[in-house]
Parts: structure tokens; sequence; C-alpha cells
């Protein structure tokens, strides 16, 4: 798993792949650091996001897949880290600027708006957003667990009414757990071949 490559000194290094951390057990050490970097998020949340607003770079995506990402990273490597702040900037740029490059090329089958192009019936195009949407929504409840689901489902709906941190008092849920949570399943459905493909149907 690549967190960006500090000016390209990262040429050689090993990577680990989510589909590989069904196999690794992390050890009660990593997972104390790991929750102890989930509340460092939880504690510098504001000021991180205010940085990145005043950059006018914020994506609340892209700040909840860097989240996950050093979380699994020091869960399953024991990654020391120095400097979080600086660590975490440096990935969040990279994921940001990956993102926007994968959103330009695919399209996002989680970012619909019926206004891209008015040639074609516009019912038909609404029929089948909603097609695409509930195969979605089929998806993650099949492949995760229900409360997963439900949090998913909230976010996806209530956005951009709600972030993080309304759902989480919403909910009772913490909010890094739901960073987690819907980051997960994000990469996971843009990982999905099928979706994109869909989606680039629809909004053609």
């Amino acid at each position: 798993m690549r967190l960006g490559n500090s000016n390209g000194n990262n040429r050689g290094k090993k990577y680990f792949l989510r589909k590989e951390l069904g196999t690794i057990v992390p050890s009660e050490k990593n997972r104390r650091k790991a929750d102890d970097f989930s509340q460092w998020i939880v504690d510098n949340r504001t000021d991180i996001i205010n940085f990145l607003i005043m950059k006018n770079s914020y994506d609340e995506d892209a700040f909840a897949e860097t989240y996950l990402r050093m979380y699994e990273k020091i869960l399953y490597t024991g990654l020391e880290i120095d400097d979080r702040r600086a660590y975490f900037h440096r990935a969040y740029y990279t994921n940001y600027i990956q993102q926007r490059a994968h959103e330009n090329r695919y399209g996002d089958p989680l970012k619909y708006d019926l206004r891209i192009a008015d040639n074609g019936n516009q019912a038909e195009r609404e029929r089948r957003q909603m097609i695409l949407e509930n195969e979605i929504y089929n998806y993650v409840h099949d492949h995760y667990y229900v409360r997963e689901f439900e949090l998913f489902k909230m976010y996806i709906t209530l956005k951009p009414a709600v972030n993080y941190k309304t759902l989480a008092e919403i909910t009772g849920t913490k909010p890094y757990i739901i960073q987690r949570i819907i980051s997960k399943i994000m990469s996971d459905l843009r990982a999905q071949k099928r979706f994109v493909d869909e989606y680039r149907e629809v909004a053609a």
C-alpha cells in the first residue's frame, strides 16, 4: 500500500495490498499504536481540515482514505512516524491528486450529477441512475456487516448535509470509526470495474 512517495525515495520498497490484510494478525502493541493515532486524528481533525480548506484542497473522502491508509499501515506494520502532521499532509496530497486524476479519467460512481449533459431522455437517465444506486447498495449490503451498510447508506443519502462528526452524533459511533468504514467501502466500490463502467454509461 503506497502512502506517498516521499519525493521518489520509496523506490524499491514493498507495500502490502488490502487483499493481503486478511492473512495478517496485528500485534497488541501495533493495535495500541493505531488506536493512539486514531485518537490523534480526532483531537487534531479540525485544525488539519481548516489548513486544507485554507489551501483550497480539502476533500472529505481523500481525508478519510488517508486516515484509513495510515491507520492500516501502523496497525499491520508498526510504522513509526516522527511527525504525524507532516506525514499526514504528504500522504493526503498524494491521495488527493490520485483521486482527482482517477475521477477525471474514469468518473466516480458515487458522485452523480445528472446535469453533466442534457442530451437524451432525462427520465431514462434518472431510471438508470436509480438502478445503479440500488446495485451499489445491494453490493455493500451483501459484502459488509449490517452496521457498516447502515452507516454507509446514511452517509451517502444525507451527504452533504452531514459529515462524519454529525453522523457520529446521530449514531453514537466514534467519528474515526465511521471514517474507517466509509473509506473502506468507497475504496472497494471504486475498484469494482462494473460500477465504473455503468457510471460512464449513465453519465454519457
